[in-house]
């Protein structure tokens, strides 16, 4: 690699072991707290030299691609390898943008292997890059599956030629990228045809004959487990009898070689025992008594994979299990149980190593804020997620507390000169105690702040916006926090009443930008309390710079005197109507340049809680 690709590598390795608050340890929070002060410092200034290293460096050399030489696109290949393992995933936007261009100087230069090969790793970068979306269901996310989906279908599409192909690792790769289509699409009949049309071909002799060098077992390994994951279309899709059979012989396969192991993978027998019951071959309640059995024979402090989906995921599942089943959630031993994983599920988070944070951590923390069932009088989605945030998204955390204050002192102004304001919002409505209203709408606004970016932190954004400025593929990403965060908000009820403010924050008061969130003002009774939230998310927005380099908030008065007309027409004119007020200045000023202290320090407790 170049120098400044190895010292790319370096910012962003040293960036991924400092950015996470756990990862500062000390025995007393002035010395955690000084420290995460200079992590923070020393973040920035790498993210400012990775910004000038893409900028000076990579993006000329991809702009001039067509003109490089063979060394160039090896330290290019390299690079991009580097950044993604599938594991740490360090800068996996970086990754897609290299491939995407070797992929059009290979289209260029006619390298139909080289084609073959680029799609590949581009349908992988997009892959891992669509993690971020996981759990949104919007035009725009079908539209991001749908690319990654015709990526490997194009490369599949090669098919025909394989028998002309030079190279046997693009043969290798048509194959891979057949199967790999039903990582991106979500009929799950049309996964299950092609994985059986991958079996078929991984099986067929003059395939092989065409490249004896690939590994055609672990090919039919992979795809068995990957065929196997369609189990549950066997109870809720129309599938025929050779369908069936391909999904059930698949399990089987996967099942057959964790059974010859000393410790046989409980990633592999719960599928097939959830397959045995999809069959008919055993009964619910024998199927439920075995994923207990599995949940409880997996140790608390087990922190590899198969540990995180015995604790975790399989908590999660038992949960969803009972959601479905009213027979199961109404029996008093069941609830038992389940408080008892979910007891057991937060000690494995609150313990998990931070050296040990990777991608399959983060994809574990996505399915419990995806799939949490909100049982009555167990541990709240709320308290989950609360704690959740505070240990693995501590800037977030910071920030969306700051926030809830900005938006409580604005609420108060607000409701001290017009009482009957939020008196759409019925907890408010109901309270005819102007104290008593008070006391509720600063709890209210303080919980909404806390809740409304929750959507960027099942994204996990955060080490990203750490590393460098944000990529466009990535930002489109990003910009769907909001159908995240609203939508998982409102599917529990210790969450519902803050799902519109994560829904709206963004939106246009005056609908004058095109949203994708899908929030409709005038339909939300909570609809001024956003108004509220997004002056107040508009504020924190950091355009200042420091004595010392470090990233600071305009004063609102700098803001309003920089304040555009686009801008004006994104919020309601009430709300910042009460900007004029100096004395409410004073207090949001006071809170925008405070440093968050006592939110540092409620993080610090968590973290060293037993």
């Amino acid at each position: 690699m170049l120098p400044y690709q190895e010292q790319y590598i370096r910012n962003v390795v040293e960036i991924a072991s400092i950015w996470q608050f756990a990862a500062s340890r000390s025995d007393g929070f002035r010395e955690w707290y000084a420290e995460r002060l200079r992590s923070g410092g020393r973040m920035r200034a790498l993210a400012e030299e990775n910004a000038v290293l893409l900028s000076e460096h990579l993006y000329p050399t991809l702009d001039t691609l067509h003109e490089a030489g063979p060394e160039v696109i090896r330290d290019l290949e390299e690079f991009a390898e580097k950044l993604m393992d599938w594991r740490t995933n360090l800068d996996c936007g970086v990754y897609v943008t290299i491939h995407d261009a070797l992929l059009s100087l290979c289209r260029v230069r006619k390298d139909r292997d080289g084609v073959i090969r680029e799609l590949y790793k581009l349908g992988m970068g997009l892959y891992y890059l669509n993690r971020t979306v996981t759990g949104v269901e919007c035009a725009q996310t079908d539209g991001f599956r749908f690319y990654n989906e015709m990526v490997f279908t194009e490369a599949a599409s090669y098919l025909r030629y394989f028998g002309e192909l030079g190279d046997e690792a693009a043969r290798g790769y048509v194959i891979r990228c057949l199967a790999n289509i039903t990582l991106c699409t979500q009929n799950r009949k049309k996964r299950v045809d092609i994985s059986m049309r991958t079996l078929e071909i991984l099986r067929d002799e003059e395939y092989r004959r065409n490249a004896p060098g690939l590994p055609w077992d672990l090919f039919i390994r992979k795809t068995h487990q990957q065929m196997s994951t369609n189990r549950s279309a066997l109870k809720t899709v129309s599938l025929t009898k050779e369908e069936i059979a391909a999904v059930l012989d698949s399990c089987y396969e996967v099942f057959r070689a964790e059974e010859a192991a000393e410790n046989p993978s409980v990633r592999w027998l719960w599928p097939y025992y959830d397959m045995e019951y999809s069959c008919g071959y055993v009964t619910l309640e024998e199927t439920v008594d075995r994923l207990q059995r599995l949940i409880s024979s997996t140790p608390a402090d087990q922190y590899d994979m198969a540990g995180l989906y015995g604790n975790v995921e399989l908590a999660v599942e038992y949960g969803n299990i009972l959601e479905k089943n009213p027979s199961l959630a109404g029996d008093d031993s069941r609830i038992r149980f389940l408080d008892k994983a979910y007891r057991k599920m937060m000690e494995t988070l609150r313990s998990f190593p931070p050296e040990r944070f990777d991608d399959s951590f983060v994809y574990t923390l996505i399915k419990v804020c995806s799939d949490f069932y909100e049982a009555e009088g167990l541990i709240t989605y709320r308290e989950v997620t609360e704690l959740l945030m505070a240990r693995y998204a501590g800037d977030l955390y910071v920030h969306s507390r700051t926030v809830g204050d900005l938006i409580a002192a604005l609420c108060l102004a607000i409701l001290r000169q017009d009482p009957a304001f939020f008196d759409d919002i019925p907890v408010l409505s109901a309270l005819d105690d102007p104290a008593d209203k008070e006391k509720e709408l600063v709890k209210l606004a303080r919980d909404c702040g806390l809740y409304h970016d929750f959507g960027l932190f099942k994204m996990n954004v955060e080490r990203l916006k750490h590393t460098r400025p944000l990529l466009e593929e990535e930002a489109r990403r990003i910009r769907l926090h909001t159908v995240s965060g609203g939508d998982d908000l409102a599917r529990r009820r210790s969450t519902a009443i803050y799902a519109d403010i994560a829904r709206g924050h963004h939106s246009s008061y005056a609908e004058s930008e095109e949203d994708p969130s899908g929030y409709e003002r005038l339909r939300s009774p909570f609809r001024k309390l956003t108004d509220a939230a997004a002056v107040a998310e508009w504020l924190t927005e950091r355009t200042a710079t420091g004595p010392d380099g470090e990233s600071l908030c305009m004063s609102v008065e700098e803001r309003l005197q920089r304040m555009t007309g686009k801008e004006r027409a994104r919020f309601s004119p009430p709300v910042l109507s009460y900007l004029e007020d100096g004395e409410l200045r004073a207090e949001l000023n006071r809170i925008l340049m405070g440093d968050g202290r006592a939110y540092y320090e409620e993080i610090f407790a968590r973290l060293t809680e037993a």
